[in-house]
Order: structure tokens, then sequence, then C-alpha cells
């Protein structure tokens, strides 16, 4: 198991029974509290039973839950006077230790996304794409920002492309939205209700779909890419989060630019217009 406990169980998370997803929320949910419970205690807040939380322990690594929650104390256990400002960065931490951290996080993001999508996958979202007459990309909050970002860049390659602007408009236009358009959802917890509102619908309506992040969805969208930030204590910004979902988009672009023919004429084009207002 890896000493960064809750970065390994979000990346786990989707893969989990009913029982153990129960588990796992709990301990990334509140882990100063979980270090100071019992077994038989984490297992009544879970509504499972005692075994269960033992098994679950030893399927992530662990002899027992003791032994989880020294991995989960060593990632939490602070000065009591010390505030959490980010996710492992607190209020008492030296310059050098704040930028170590940080990176640290970044760099596990993008090591642990990575792992988890396949070049099948990969290569099936960047068909989508390719293939799509129309594009809406939805997120909210930090992950709206990726979809700009993303919106942006295939927009310079000749895509339509949809993104930003008020939710309840782009669920509007995602209604005239068929089967040769492309839905891109984007949520890092697959629990974002707008988010899940268009899944919902593109699905029922043959629209073709790519998520990002958990998708909780079943049955499940067309292409799933997850992604990993270990952000689930405290979040002052979604730092980790952003940086593995905008790792996801950017790959998915340079690999939608590399199968254009005319790659370098449109990025001249693109700069010799840019050029124009200078």
């Amino acid at each position: 198991m890896s000493t960064n406990l809750i970065a390994q169980l979000n990346s786990r998370l989707e893969g989990m029974s009913g029982n153990e997803r129960a588990i796992a929320e709990a301990i990334l949910d509140v882990p100063e509290e979980v270090v100071n419970l019992s077994s038989q205690a984490l297992a009544e807040r879970c509504n499972v039973s005692q075994s269960s939380v033992i098994k679950f322990c030893q399927k992530v690594g662990f002899s027992g839950f003791p032994a989880l929650k020294i991995a989960l104390s060593a990632e939490t256990a602070r000065n009591e006077n010390a505030q959490q400002v980010h996710a492992g960065i607190f209020s008492d931490d030296s310059l050098g230790s704040v930028a170590k951290k940080l990176f640290a996080s970044k760099i596990s993001a993008l090591s642990e996304t990575m792992k988890l999508n396949g070049n099948d996958l990969l290569e099936a979202a960047v068909a989508m794409i390719g293939a799509a007459d129309r594009i809406m990309i939805l997120g909210v909050g930090g992950s709206a920002l990726v979809a700009q970002d993303l919106s942006s860049k295939l927009a310079k390659f000749g895509k339509s492309v949809i993104a930003g602007g008020d939710s309840h408009i782009q669920l509007g236009n995602l209604a005239s939205f068929g089967p040769g358009d492309l839905l891109i959802a984007i949520s890092y917890s697959g629990k974002t209700r707008e988010v899940n509102v268009a899944v919902d619908f593109a699905m029922e309506n043959s629209i073709p779909v790519l998520f990002i992040g958990a998708s909780q969805h079943k049955p499940r969208p067309d292409v799933v890419l997850k992604c990993v930030a270990d952000e689930s204590v405290v979040r002052s910004a979604s730092i980790a989060t952003r940086t593995a979902q905008m790792a996801i988009t950017d790959l998915l672009f340079v690999l939608f630019v590399q199968g254009q023919g005319d790659v370098a004429k449109r990025i001249s084009d693109s700069q010799a217009l840019v050029r124009r207002i200078r």
C-alpha cells in the first residue's frame, strides 16, 4: 500500500462494493475522527459489520484496522494549534515544506491518474471527439475552468464546442443534441447534480458521453476516464483535482491534434491572426 492512503482510497472508490465504498468514504470524509474510532464504532457509523471493516483493511493492504489507523494518523497528525489550509498543508508549515507538499500532491495526482487510464480508453475518447459534429463540455466550479480550457483548445482546430456559462443554459442547449454530437462531462466526485442530469439525458437520448471523473451512472457512459487527487480532507481550492483533470484534457487535446493532417498550418494561421492586434 502506498504511504498516500487517502489518494489510494480515492483511486479505488469506483471499483469497490457497497460496503467497501461506505467504509472508504467515511475514512475520506473525516480521517481525523476515524483515527480515534474502534473498528466496531466505524462499522456502526457505516452500517456494516465489524468483520467488513477488517476485511476492508486487509483488502487495501493492511493487517487490520489498527495498522490502517497508524497509516492514516501519519497523514493527519499535526500540532493541535495548526490549521489545515489545504490538503496536507498546515498553517505551521515552512515555505519549503508547503512547496514540497504541493508539488508532491500534483505529481501524485498526475501519476495515479495516468495509471488508471489505458491506451484503449484514451483512443476511444479521442475518436469520439473527432467524430462529433458538436461538443458540449460541462463542469461546475473548478471543473468549469477545465471545461473552458478544453473548449478553447478544441475550437482552434475547428470543433464546434459549447462550454461555460450558466448551467441551466447549458442543459437547455443539450436538449438540441443528437447521436452525432458529444457530451464531455467533468466531475471529480461524480456527484455534481447538473452534470449528472446532463449525463442521464444524454444516455436516454443516445448522445455519446465521455465522462472525466468518478462516474456513478448505471449503465456506464460510453467512455469514463478517471482522475485521482488527494484532496478529500480539506480543500481551499481544487488544486490537485484540477491538475489531474487538466492532465487528462490536455492529453486528449494533444492526441486529437496529432491526428489532424494540417497541424502546422492551423497553428500558423492562428498565430498570424493574433499578431494582427499587436
